[in-house]
């Protein structure tokens, strides 16, 4: 299995955090600070000196800069929501939403050495829920939201935590699953209907599929070495959607699509109004 090539989209120096929104995939380019949309064309929609990830909500994009996550509106209004101090070493990496609009945002040593890094619950203020991270990513829930599934690259390992949905809390820790055993590190993930994860694999060319167990349901190829997230999208959440990284001789960093006989999840949005 393979995915296809967008030709139209731009050589991202590092190309993450896809989201489907209202008929359209937005996704970010960290280093080269932009975010772009794709329906069928790829435009500019905002930009920045660094933006490591964004997450949908009602009337624009969340999104993140080195310490800081931002409002963006569509009709260009930018706000900042939660200032961070993080250590010189230390940024924001990656983001997602819970299904009650609670954002878990997770930051990273830039250096990609010392577990300088953390795992944030974001509602009205921030609150660290997991230390001793390197490299945040990959966060997403199951189909009942009932399970969390979260990833430190380093560790090669798909971390697996019961989930409280009432309170938008972890509850306990359960058996990890071990992806060592293949070419590359975990970095981010989606999950269908099914509740079967898809996880891109950075310096493996590759998005491959488990079943909550961790046993592989599928592999599918990406021209690109360095393999770094994806989000379904489409009218029937079919269309899994792949962004990549330039590789250390510049090639690489293109959008990516892959047809899937089973449907995803849709990004969840963040909510500023929190249900008690």
């Amino acid at each position: 299995m393979k995915a296809k090539v967008i030709k139209e989209s731009p050589s991202s120096k590092l190309g993450e955090s896809p989201v489907w929104k209202d008929g359209i995939l937005y996704y970010v380019d960290i280093f080269g600070g932009k975010i772009y949309s794709y329906n069928g064309n790829i435009s500019t929609v905002y930009s920045d000196k660094i933006i490591p990830f964004i997450v949908p909500c009602d009337d624009g994009l969340i999104f993140a800069t080195k310490e800081e996550i931002k409002h963006l509106k569509f009709n260009g209004n930018v706000t900042t929501i939660f200032h961070m101090k993080f250590k010189d070493n230390v940024r924001f990496n990656d983001g997602k939403c819970d299904m009650n609009g609670i954002l878990y945002a997770g930051t990273m040593d830039m250096n990609e050495k010392e577990p300088d890094g953390s795992l944030y619950r974001f509602d009205s203020k921030e609150k660290a829920v997991l230390d001793n991270i390197t490299i945040s990513n990959g966060t997403i829930w199951n189909y009942n939201k009932k399970v969390m599934y979260y990833i430190d690259s380093p560790t090669r390992k798909i971390r697996v935590f019961d989930y409280d949905t009432i309170n938008s809390s972890i509850i306990s820790e359960k058996e990890s699953i071990d992806v060592s055993s293949f070419m590359g590190v975990p970095d981010g993930m989606t999950i269908d209907v099914k509740g079967n994860l898809y996880v891109a694999f950075h310096g493996g060319s590759c998005v491959m599929a488990f079943d909550g167990s961790g046993n592989i349901i599928k592999k599918i190829y990406v021209g690109a070495k360095n393999v770094d997230s994806c989000v379904f999208g489409g009218e029937d959440m079919k269309t899994l959607y792949i962004t990549t990284a330039m590789d250390e001789n510049g090639n690489g960093g293109k959008l990516y699509k892959f047809k899937n006989d089973i449907p995803g999840i849709p990004s969840e949005p963040f909510r500023f109004s929190i249900p008690e």
